[in-house]
């Protein structure tokens, strides 16, 4: 389906994943476009919670394509129920992003620089990504990307071992230890963000569309993606990256720990760490005093990104 508002050409469908899966996408591009933005998104999100800040990035000149994730949005679901996030192998995501980026995004590419913006669970995917592939993205913004998921009361080594016993066992699709399916009543405060206008604006939609309704993960997931966020981490591996970066840490996160993101940080030949002191685990749909700064940043890094390449 394609549609033009304002000079953007939306476009939406479906590309075939990993094990036959169908994933969903949208693109949002424009005729004169500077460069084109690819968000790769977190875990329980979709392409509809990022509808604001694709807004403001086309009105700054770049297009932008999204998919929702397996198992999230309008993608093909893998769970016990209509909430759940479950995936049998965390490299799936990786697979389905190339797929998405070689049949959508880089299909007509001209001379546009590509860029990637990646949250969270979408970051530790877009850095796999980065590690594996070269000659795709130009350079990435990872925001608060999962490189050491936070357990919470349970210590990580704890929860590795009941992941993995668990999945032994054959109970891998079982709802994680405090999740389960969604039960439509807001909670700020235990949410990535402090912003009570962008929260609600996004749990309402979750409250009209079914699809959107993912709010736990399995036992499956949780195995994979410590699995993960330990290839991803590693010097062999983060060494291969070497487009510029800048990483976002948030001083509230309490989804993901830095020290992940710090050893990445480290390997990575040309990254640059932000700290958000006061910002939580979402900051592109903070507060505005968080907001508004950061998205400014986000501009000028991929601003400076395509004036560069032009002076070359």
């Amino acid at each position: 389906m394609e549609k033009i508002k304002n000079d953007v050409i939306y476009e939406d469908g479906y590309i075939m994943g990993a094990e036959d899966v169908k994933i969903y996408y949208r693109s949002y591009t424009l005729e004169e476009s500077k460069g084109k933005i690819v968000i790769s998104h977190g875990f329980c999100e979709s392409s509809e919670k990022y509808r604001e800040i694709i807004k403001i990035f086309n009105k700054n000149g770049y297009s932008v394509y999204i998919m929702d994730h397996r198992g999230h949005g309008r993608s093909g679901r893998l769970g016990i129920d209509n909430s759940q996030i479950n995936v049998e192998d965390f490299n799936y995501y990786v697979y389905d992003f190339k797929t998405f980026l070689d049949s959508v995004v880089m299909y007509e590419k001209g001379n546009e620089k590509v860029f990637l913006f990646a949250h969270s669970m979408g970051g530790a995917i877009g850095a796999l990504f980065l590690e594996r592939y070269e000659n795709y993205f130009d350079s990435a913004i990872l925001n608060c990307p999962m490189m050491e998921i936070d357990t919470g009361r349970y210590p990580k080594f704890i929860s590795k071992i009941i992941a993995n016993i668990m999945c032994i066992a054959g109970q891998g699709n079982r709802y994680l230890l405090g999740h389960g399916p969604f039960k439509g009543m807001e909670n700020l405060n235990d949410s990535g963000t402090s912003s009570q206008k962008r929260y609600s604006t996004y749990f309402k939609k979750q409250l009209e569309h079914k699809e959107l309704q993912t709010s736990g993960g399995s036992f499956n997931w949780l195995r994979e993606a410590f699995n993960a966020t330990n290839t991803l981490i590693k010097e062999e591996n983060a060494s291969k990256i070497t487009i510029p970066v800048v990483l976002y840490q948030a001083g509230k996160d309490t989804f993901v720990r830095p020290g992940g993101q710090n050893k990445f940080a480290k390997h990575v030949k040309n990254c640059r760490l932000v700290l958000r002191e006061n910002a939580k685990h979402e900051i592109y749909i903070e507060k505005d005093e968080i907001f508004n700064i950061y998205i400014d940043e986000v501009l000028k890094f991929f601003n400076e990104q395509i004036k560069t390449s032009k002076n070359m």
